[in-house]
């Protein structure tokens, strides 16, 4: 997007709308705070336009008003207004979104899984979670749908969906500018706006954003070891710069015919997270490796000093942690013409694309023991045909969908040796290379149609189902190189032909090279009935089924494990759901509960390790699986209660039960020899019930938000204190679903805090926002590899104690901002 056209046009806009009122909105909302009543917000979470209190289904959303008042920043923020909800930066990024809802989420982004919670930009599917973690810019609305939703959003929304809802600029002309500054170097601009050019016809928008704050920590000298000249000392790292834009188009011509086209950008060029290492392995020690059962004698190697750092945030490192990048463009129109009073059509075409690298350092250290060098690309093209119908007695929404994807990566991982003693391991110092590639190509198509019947009065039957099938082509290439010759720190290649020479001149092998094929096909139905008790009650029970799609694991190693070649299957949910939601005390009290069950089967779970095959090789073997059922069972209450006009109460509640009924892992993948590496496996045995040994991740037992603010109504303007407490007990954050691993999180609370003035016209207001004041640290992911290095019998582990890494969500933050509004 070329930004100096963006910001003539801004001009242009600017000198058009001097003068204009506040938008309608706005008004709207402080109407109804002046009248003490609660504002009715309205939602397209079922493909149609109704009241949030109207839908039968558990749903949770903010308005643009809500989004100011709470300091909402990016779609992370909305954690406090959605229980049983986790959603943070993916592990040593700043954009990819790591999201679970329920128990069930996403927990390797790597291309080729799939998400299961579906991101939308308006109507459109972001296929991938590469930069949807979105920071919110004009937004009119964002919605949480929780539970799978299969029927109408389609594959990948088997825990529930995220709705990004922009602004319509079919409306008066308008322009809001802001600037905020805070600790950390944080200096952010937000400039957005719209304008008729022909009245009643055509009108166009424009949204720009900046956003960007100085590392929460940065590279520090390791110790004993020569800082390379590939990683600067002192580099920021968990900083954030971020540029986004969006343009708007919207023709209108007729009595409904209406066009929006929309083109959007976002490039993040933030440096790599820092992360904690959470062991003292590497202490300078002397260790002694011991593998009689292979003829290797015994022999004393020395580890690495890495003391652990007291920031969370500071890292030692030998990768260039400031050449990470993402960057996304996109297109999309929606055409919506009325074709009768009762009936009504939409269209919606979109095409996305966006590439990126990463240098990983799994071991964080400056020692070069374990580096991953990644590049990344994806591309999607969709369509959309839909029919709604409306009368007194049936409100129905039908349609087709098609969409075609790809995403492709490669990425090289660079394995080192642990200093010996006396002798070279094997009597050569060998370092093992791994080059890792392929592409997912998938053609998705679908049919889909929900209805809501009358049945009497107060007793509606909501009844829909979706047919969807997925085409995939996978190919997968996997090579171990291993040599006398490492490959240096920020050295990467992403094919054979580009492998630096040396690095394979003991042995290489290709242990994968493969084209799968699958198609996987689900019908998704949704059943349930919702009766209105008066206007303002209303009671529903639901059953709903989601899946996320099948396919391949682009690190299976299919000389090890030839079963990868079969690929694995969709995920399946079956949620049953009970809810009831109310508006009461004249409309100053909202009280929404809802209890669900939900079992979810064939749970894809990703085993790796790195292990010791003998005699002399060290490989990863890696397995995504079918593994079992996990069982995700819980109660959520969300209320906001306003006494007096001047004053809100909000909170929500969620309850999670998430176990494993059955966690099936295969004993051949484990078996190295004569030595298992998983308990219940003995020879003759084919797989093993590890259920009541996992614990599901990011599934905390009790997850609590809750707020408080008051309005003062001065002469001089409107004043808006708010303070609000998160809180979630013990969660796994990391990679792994085994009890008790470094990486878990015990419970912790976070305190937020708003102060904002208005000024009497609405044009001016000026905020003074804090998260996480009481400065918690507290982890919201992290990686972790199994037991320490070249670990005695029987494990043979190579790379576990290199990596138990944890990643801590941001510190203590506060920020002034500066907001006017024409």
């Amino acid at each position: 997007m070329n930004r100096s056209f963006c910001f003539t046009l801004f001009g242009l806009m600017a000198a058009g709308t001097a003068g204009a009122a506040a938008a309608q909105d706005t008004a709207t909302a402080a109407g109804a705070a002046e009248s003490g009543s609660l504002q009715e917000i309205v939602v397209t979470a079922r493909r149609r336009t109704e009241a949030l209190q109207d839908v039968p289904m558990t749903v949770n959303a903010i308005t643009a008003e809500a989004i100011q008042d709470g300091n909402v920043t990016t779609v992370e923020d909305l954690n406090s207004y959605a229980p049983n909800l986790k959603i943070s930066q993916d592990r040593a990024t700043s954009s990819t979104i790591n999201v679970y809802l329920r128990g069930v989420g996403q927990n390797d982004p790597l291309w080729g899984f799939q998400p299961a919670v579906g991101v939308y930009i308006d109507d459109v599917y972001l296929a991938r979670p590469q930069g949807a973690l979105l920071d919110v810019l004009d937004v009119s609305r964002l919605e949480v749908l929780s539970g799978p939703q299969g029927t109408l959003y389609g594959k990948n929304t088997i825990a529930g969906a995220i709705k990004y809802v922009t602004r319509d600029i079919d409306g008066p002309a308008t322009v809001t500018l802001s600037a905020t500054g805070g600790n950390y170097g944080e200096h952010d601009f937000k400039i957005s706006g719209s304008t008729p050019v022909i009245d009643d016809h055509l009108y166009v928008g424009l949204a720009l954003g900046s956003f960007q704050h100085n590392g929460y920590g940065e590279v520090v000298a390791q110790p004993g070891v020569a800082q390379p000249a590939s990683s600067p000392l002192g580099v920021g790292l968990s900083n954030k710069d971020i540029q986004v834009g969006r343009a708007n188009v919207t023709i209108k011509w007729g009595e409904s015919s209406k066009l929006k086209l929309i083109a959007d950008d976002i490039l993040d060029n933030s440096n790599a997270s820092g992360g904690q290492r959470l062991n003292d392995y590497f202490n300078g020690s002397t260790q002694t490796l011991n593998l009689p059962a292979f003829g290797v004698p015994a022999f004393p190697f020395v580890t690495p000093n890495a003391p652990p750092l007291g920031n969370p945030f500071d890292m030692y490192d030998n990768l260039p942690a400031n050449r990470d990048f993402f960057h996304r463009q996109g297109y999309s129109g929606t055409y919506t013409q009325d074709l009768t009073s009762q009936l009504s059509l939409k269209v919606i075409g979109a095409y996305y694309e966006g590439h990126g690298q990463q240098f990983i350092n799994f071991s964080e250290t400056a020692s070069n023991l374990f580096d991953v060098d990644g590049f990344y690309h994806d591309q999607q093209t969709s369509g959309e045909g839909q029919l709604s119908f409306t009368n007194e007695e049936v409100k129905a929404v039908g349609g087709v969908f098609y969409m075609n994807s790809h995403s492709c990566g490669a990425y090289d991982a660079d394995v080192g040796t642990l200093a010996p003693v006396t002798q070279p391991l094997f009597g050569f110092p060998e370092y093992i290379t791994e080059l890792v590639g392929g592409c997912t190509f998938t053609k998705s198509s679908a049919v889909y149609g929900d209805s809501t019947w009358k049945l009497i009065d107060n007793l509606n039957l909501d009844v829909g189902a979706r047919w969807n099938e997925d085409k995939i082509t996978a190919p997968v290439f996997q090579e171990d190189y291993g040599g006398t010759t490492q490959l240096a720190p920020g050295v990467a290649f992403a094919s054979p032909a580009q492998a630096p020479a040396g690095i394979g001149n003991i042995s290489n092998a290709v242990v994968t090279d493969y084209t799968g094929e699958r198609s996987f096909v689900s019908v998704d139905p949704r059943v349930g009935l919702d009766y209105h008790f008066t206007k303002d009650v209303m009671a529903y029970v639901l059953y709903s089924r989601g899946f996320v799609s099948g396919g391949f694991d682009m690190r299976g190693n299919a000389t090890l494990t030839p079963s990868t070649k079969n690929g694995y299957a969709p995920e399946v949910a079956n949620n049953y759901e009970l809810g009831l939601k109310s508006t009461m005390l004249d409309d100053t009290l909202l009280l929404n509960v809802d209890v669900f069950y939900d079992p979810y089967t064939n749970a894809q779970e990703e085993l790796q390790e790195f292990v010791f095959v003998p005699p002399a090789t060290i490989t990863n073997v890696t397995y995504t699986t079918n593994a079992g059922k996990q069982i995700n069972k819980g109660a959520e209450l969300q209320t906001v209660w306003k006494p007096i006009p001047a004053l809100t109460f909000g909170a929500n509640i969620g309850y999670l039960d998430s176990y494993f009924e059955d966690y099936i892992e295969p004993c051949n993948i484990f078996l190295v020899g004569l030595t298992t590496l998983t308990p219940g496996c003995t020879p003759g045995v084919k797989s093993t019930n590890l259920a009541n040994t996992q614990t599901p991740l990011n599934a905390p037992h009790w997850t609590l938000s809750e707020y408080q603010s008051y309005t003062w109504n001065l002469s001089y303007g409107t004043l808006l204190a708010r303070v609000g407490f998160d809180y979630r007990t013990y969660a796994k954050t990391g990679t792994t679903v085994t009890a008790f691993t470094a990486t878990d999180q015990p419970g912790y609370g976070l305190i937020n805090a708003d102060l904002a003035y208005t000024s009497p016209d609405k044009h001016w207001r000026v905020s003074i926002d804090g998260k996480n004041l009481a400065n918690r640290y507290y982890r919201v992911a992290g990686y972790e590899f199994g037991p320490p290095p070249l670990a005695a019998p029987p494990t043979y582990s190579f790379a576990g104690g290199v990596s138990e890494i944890g990643f801590d969500g941001p510190p203590r933050t506060y920020s002034g901002t500066v907001t006017y509004h024409f």
